[in-house]
């Protein structure tokens, strides 16, 4: 799932960098601006945090212990997870997997806006799902929780053995990269098409599946009703804050324009 999510994003990332004229990846600029220097920094942030999560992760294995047959009780969980807590189902797991990789293509409906914003679209969608990719992973990393199938018998052998993802119930990565992805698509949609009433529609609807991935998440016993409302509030954060930088500029006078040309960058000053 990983995998699919940083190639998806490295996919849309390249699709941007064919051009870096104004006038091409920087759209018109009425209702998000890009800029290379904001927008160098965010993905270096994004890509700095990621990158850190997979060496602490995969090659020093921090957060991820060893099970070595430990008993849980539920008696030990608070009032709301010890109700909520589910043994683990494979079916659950795998359709909240499919919903999940179907909310990332949630953006696609701004295709209805003009061609000249789609690169813009591109970039902000991008960094705004590898920010939230580095953050949520790194939250895992520093957090240990065990997951609530662990509380019941019948505990999935490979995430427990091979993975040890068994500790990392908090935050849920899926609920908070369904929000992410909701909360960018309704905010940028209502922000190109402010006076639409499909504003509600898509709003709605992508908010809809978010919570039934978290829904799920919970049924399929890999996550707490606590995981997915820390993850929902994180998703939703970061699905707004990254294309709402991109509104600061809108409408100031912007006197330098960067275009890549066969010898190099050019850059140029207007006085």
């Amino acid at each position: 799932m990983k995998k699919i999510l940083i190639f998806a994003i490295l996919a849309c990332l390249a699709a941007s960098c064919f051009s870096y004229d104004k006038t091409d990846i920087f759209g018109k600029g009425d209702v998000f601006q890009l800029d290379p220097l904001n927008d160098s920094l965010i993905l270096g942030t994004g890509f700095g945090i990621y990158g850190t999560d997979l060496i602490l992760d995969k090659g020093l294995k921090i957060g991820q212990p060893e099970y070595k047959g430990e008993k849980f009780l539920l008696s030990d969980l608070n009032g709301l997870d010890r109700k909520a807590a589910q043994k683990f189902s494979h079916t659950i797991d795998k359709v909240s997997d499919v919903a999940l990789i179907s909310s990332f293509a949630l953006p696609a409906v701004l295709l209805t806006t003009e061609m000249d914003e789609w690169d813009t679209i591109t970039v902000m969608y991008a960094e705004t799902m590898l920010l939230a990719q580095g953050i949520k992973e790194a939250i895992k990393i520093g957090v240990y929780r065990p997951r609530p199938y662990m509380y019941f018998d019948g505990i999935p052998e490979k995430d427990v053995y091979d993975d040890r993802d068994w500790a990392n119930s908090f935050v849920s990565g899926h609920t908070t990269m369904s929000f992410t992805a909701a909360t960018f698509t309704t905010y940028t949609f209502s922000k190109y098409f402010p006076d639409s009433p499909w504003k509600y529609v898509v709003g709605a609807g992508s908010y809809t599946l978010a919570a039934c991935i978290a829904g799920s998440r919970i049924a399929a016993g890999c996550h707490f009703p606590t995981d997915v409302i820390a993850g929902a509030v994180l998703g939703t954060g970061i699905g707004f804050l990254v294309p709402w930088l991109h509104t600061l500029k809108v409408g100031k006078d912007d006197n330098t324009s960067f275009a890549i040309i066969p010898n190099g960058v050019m850059v140029s000053v207007k006085l």
